[in-house]
Order: C-alpha cells, then sequence, then structure tokens
C-alpha cells in the first residue's frame, strides 16, 4: 500500500466520524430526538413502583423494579404530563345556523338635508306671495259680494198680441199668467223695455245701468 492510498483511507475514516458526531449533535437541535421532553434511556430511570404512581409499573421494570423481559439498555421511553391529561378541553359557542333565515335589518330612515340659507330665503318669498295673493283675492270677494245686484228674473216669456202700436207682452210663473204693456212694471222689479216679434226685453228697477236681459218665446 502507497502512501496515497493510506492518506485517502485516513480521510474517508475521519470523514465518517464526523459524520456521526455531527448527527448526534445536531438531532436534538433539529428536532428529531422525540417530543418536548428529553428522552430518557429507560435503563437509567429509577424504578417507580405500582403505589407510587397509582398505576402500571415502567415500561422495561416488573413491580419489583427489575429490569423486564425484553427490555434492552437502550431503550428510550418519554416523559408522561400530568397536566396534559387534567386539561378539560374549551366549550364551543354555537354560531349563526346556516340553513336559517334571518331578515336583514330595515335600512335608516331617509332624513333630508336641511335646507340651505338661499332655500330659506325663496320659501319665504313664495310664502309671501302666497299670502298677498290670498288676502286680496279675499278683499275682490268682498267687494263684489258689497254691490247690490238686480234679482233673477224666472218667469217665461209666452208671447204677445195686440196691435202692434200697442203690444202686451204675457209671462206666467207657472201658477198664474201676467200681461203687461211695453213699459210695464212686474212686482216693482222688473221693466217690460222692449217687446219683439219673439222676444222681450227686461230691465230691472233701481238699476238703470244693468243691461237688459233678453227672453225668446218658450217653445212647447
Amino acid at each position: 500500500m502507497n502512501g496515497g492510498t493510506r492518506q485517502r483511507n485516513l480521510l474517508i475514516v475521519l470523514g465518517v466520524l464526523l459524520l456521526i458526531v455531527a448527527w448526534m449533535y445536531l438531532r436534538p437541535l433539529l428536532g428529531m430526538g422525540g417530543d418536548d421532553e428529553e428522552l430518557i434511556p429507560a435503563a437509567q430511570r429509577p424504578a417507580v413502583s405500582i403505589d407510587d404512581e397509582g398505576g402500571s409499573p415502567l415500561p422495561g421494570r416488573s413491580a419489583a423494579g427489575e429490569p423486564a423481559r425484553g427490555a434492552h439498555p437502550g431503550d428510550r421511553v418519554s416523559a408522561l404530563r400530568m397536566a396534559d391529561l387534567e386539561r378539560v378541553p374549551p366549550v364551543l359557542k354555537a354560531g349563526r345556523d346556516p340553513w336559517r333565515y334571518v331578515d336583514p335589518p330595515p335600512p335608516p330612515p331617509f332624513v333630508p338635508p336641511p335646507p340651505s340659507a338661499e332655500e330659506l330665503r325663496r320659501m319665504e318669498e313664495e310664502r309671501r306671495r302666497a299670502e298677498e295673493a290670498a288676502r286680496l283675492a279675499a278683499a275682490e270677494a268682498a267687494r263684489l259680494a258689497a254691490i247690490p245686484r238686480p234679482p233673477e228674473f224666472n218667469m217665461e216669456y209666452l208671447g204677445f198680441f195686440g196691435p202692434p202700436e200697442r203690444k202686451i207682452a204675457v209671462f206666467s210663473n207657472g201658477k198664474t199668467t201676467i200681461n203687461k204693456l211695453e213699459g210695464g212694471v212686474i212686482d216693482n222689479k222688473f221693466i217690460v223695455a222692449h217687446i219683439g216679434y219673439e222676444s222681450v226685453d227686461i230691465r230691472f228697477v233701481g238699476f238703470p245701468g244693468t243691461p237688459p236681459k233678453r227672453l225668446g218665446v218658450r217653445r212647447k
């Protein structure tokens, strides 16, 4: 065996040893050693009796504390945490039932924004104009109501008879018949102003400026 081959074999052996040492020290850091608690060899753990723990003996030990059959010096046992056994699971709260339909709350009522100063001024002007128009209309209605008006002529004109220069008009109120010459007065209210062939003009006593009312002959 020459010197190069020997040196190469030594380097290989040294590399294998370095890998073993690195694996032994890096395995706990990488979380590959087991649970949160450090694994303890079964051979190094003190014997615990059933009376001390209130249960069965540890694995690998008999009730007398001697190694049990099938136990090996390299066996490891994880530490038992009693607090985890006594932990009470949290109570789950019931949420909304997805199969139950719930009406959504009604939308809030619409509140219009307050009017601006310009809108308030315009509204006040419109209110004043409306009040003035109502006042003027009431005053005009009162003035017209105060003006005297002629009475209503409710008789029917039946026609006339007599010579052309002395015509006599015939009227009826449904109960009686009244004959009047042209210029005659009926009930001190109405004046037979003009008698025509098919009509008569009636004026009103005390209302000389009122236009005459023309009545036609009643048709049967």
